[in-house]
C-alpha cells in the first residue's frame, strides 16, 4: 500500500492547486448580526395561529400509500431513531412543521414552501424539548418559526434564534432526503420500520391542492418560474433563482451544491474551505449525497470519478456505492462520513448565506486532476 499511497498524495497535490480559499464564513457570526432582523421581517398576511403545525398523525401502512400516493409526488425522508419517517410534501406546504418526540427526545421537521427549505433539526436547547409552530412573518422569503417554550422567534433556514430568550442559539441539524415517491417506495417497500404520515382527516385544508403551484406538472407555477414574491436583501446571479440546492456549513464555510449538477454529474468532487467533499448522485432515491473523501487517517484524501457506470476512486479503481461505502476492490470494506445539510431554492440560501461557494463553480476540482489518474495506472496494485 505504501506506492499506492505515493501516487495519491501525487493526485491530491495536483488538486490542491484548484482549491479555493477559504473565504465563504457563515453568518451570522455574532449577536450584533441578529439585532436588526426582528424589524426586518417581512408581513404575509398570516399570523401566528393560521398555519397549524402538526404534533400527532397518523400512520398509512405501505400497501395502502403504493395506492394513494402519486409516483412523482415528492416526499421528504427523515431517518429518526425509531424509524425512516416520510413525510409527503402536499401534507407539509400546509402546515410547515412536525413536531416530533422519540425516545424522550424531541426533532424538529420544517418545511418552508416560499423558499423551497427543509431542514430537519434536533430540538433540543437550553436543556428544553422545544416546540416550534410557524410564525407567519418571512426574513429574506424564508420562514419564521416560533417556540412555545420561550417564544423565541427563530430563521428556519439557520436553525438559529434571533430574538427572544434563545438569541444566538442554534440547533444540531439531521439528515433528511427529498425524494418522489416512486423512488421511496422501492427502495422502503421491504424495508419493516417505516413510518409515513397518512393525509390529516377533516378541515378546510385540501390535500390534493398545492397553494402555491405543484412540483407534479412542467408547466410555469411558482415552484419553476422566475418569481420571487417576498422581499431578499440580495439576488445572487450565480445560479438560477429557483435552483434546487443543499446547503452545507463544514467547518463554519459555507457552499451550495446544485442537486441537478450532481444528478447530471454522477460524481462531483470539491472543497469546502480546506475540507475534501465528494457529491455522488444516488440513483436509488434520486438524491444527492456528501461524503468527506478522507478514507484513512493521517492519509491524504481520495478522489472519484465516474466511469464504466461505476464510482470508482481514481488510486485503486475501487468500486464505491452512492452510500459511501467501497463494495469491490483493495478498499472493499472502507467507507467515507456522510454530510448533511438543508435543501433550499438557491435565491433563498443565497441571500441568508451571501458568502456561499457553489457547486458548480471554483471549490470543484477540474477534470484533469482527475485524469491524471490515467497516467498512473501502471503503478497500481
Amino acid at each position: 500500500m505504501t506506492n499506492i499511497y505515493k501516487v495519491l498524495a501525487a493526485i491530491t497535490c495536483a488538486a490542491a492547486l484548484f482549491m479555493p480559499r477559504p473565504a465563504a464564513h457563515a453568518l451570522p457570526r455574532s449577536m450584533a448580526d441578529l439585532e436588526n432582523i426582528p424589524d426586518m421581517l417581512t408581513q404575509t398576511g398570516i399570523g401566528y395561529g393560521d398555519i397549524p403545525s402538526i404534533n400527532n398523525y397518523e400512520i398509512i401502512p405501505m400497501n395502502e400509500a403504493l395506492m394513494s400516493l402519486d409516483p412523482n409526488e415528492p416526499v421528504f425522508i427523515v431517518p429518526l431513531p425509531d424509524a425512516v419517517h416520510i413525510y409527503p410534501q402536499k401534507i407539509l406546504v400546509w402546515h410547515e412543521i412536525v413536531n416530533e418526540v422519540i425516545k424522550g427526545e424531541p426533532y424538529c421537521i420544517s418545511y418552508s414552501p416560499i423558499s423551497g427549505a427543509l431542514a430537519v433539526y434536533y430540538a433540543r436547547a437550553d436543556q428544553q424539548n422545544l416546540i416550534f409552530d410557524p410564525d407567519g412573518r418571512l426574513f429574506n422569503s424564508n420562514s419564521i418559526m416560533i417556540d412555545r417554550n420561550t417564544g423565541s422567534l427563530w430563521s428556519q433556514i439557520w436553525g438559529m434564534a434571533f430574538d427572544g430568550p434563545l438569541k444566538g442559539t442554534g440547533l444540531n441539524i439531521l439528515p433528511c432526503y427529498w425524494t418522489t415517491w416512486k423512488y421511496a417506495r422501492e427502495v422502503y417497500r421491504d424495508v419493516e420500520n417505516v413510518k409515513i404520515m397518512q393525509t390529516p382527516r377533516g378541515g378546510f385544508r385540501d390535500y390534493n391542492r398545492d397553494p402555491y403551484g405543484t412540483y407534479l406538472i412542467s408547466e410555469k407555477n411558482y415552484y419553476n418560474d422566475e418569481r420571487i414574491v417576498y422581499p431578499i436583501q440580495n439576488l445572487d446571479s450565480r445560479m438560477y433563482p429557483k435552483t434546487q440546492i443543499i446547503g452545507l456549513e463544514i467547518e463554519k464555510n459555507l457552499i451550495a451544491i446544485d442537486v441537478n449538477y450532481v444528478r447530471e454529474q454522477k460524481v462531483v468532487n470539491f472543497f469546502s474551505g480546506l475540507v475534501p467533499l465528494v457529491a455522488l448522485y444516488d440513483a436509488d432515491l434520486d438524491v444527492a449525497r456528501i461524503f468527506v473523501r478522507n478514507i484513512w487517517d493521517g492519509k491524504p484524501p481520495a478522489l472519484f470519478a465516474w466511469r464504466d457506470g461505476q464510482i470508482q476512486d481514481i488510486m485503486t479503481r475501487s468500486v464505491w456505492n452512492a452510500q459511501g461505502q467501497c463494495v469491490e476492490g483493495n478498499l472493499k470494506g472502507a467507507s467515507m462520513a456522510e454530510k448533511f445539510g438543508i435543501y433550499a431554492f438557491w435565491f433563498a440560501w443565497a441571500a441568508l448565506n451571501p458568502e456561499t461557494d457553489t457547486v458548480p463553480g471554483s471549490s470543484v476540482v477540474p477534470d484533469s486532476a482527475l485524469e491524471f489518474g490515467d497516467a498512473i495506472g501502471s503503478v497500481l496494485p
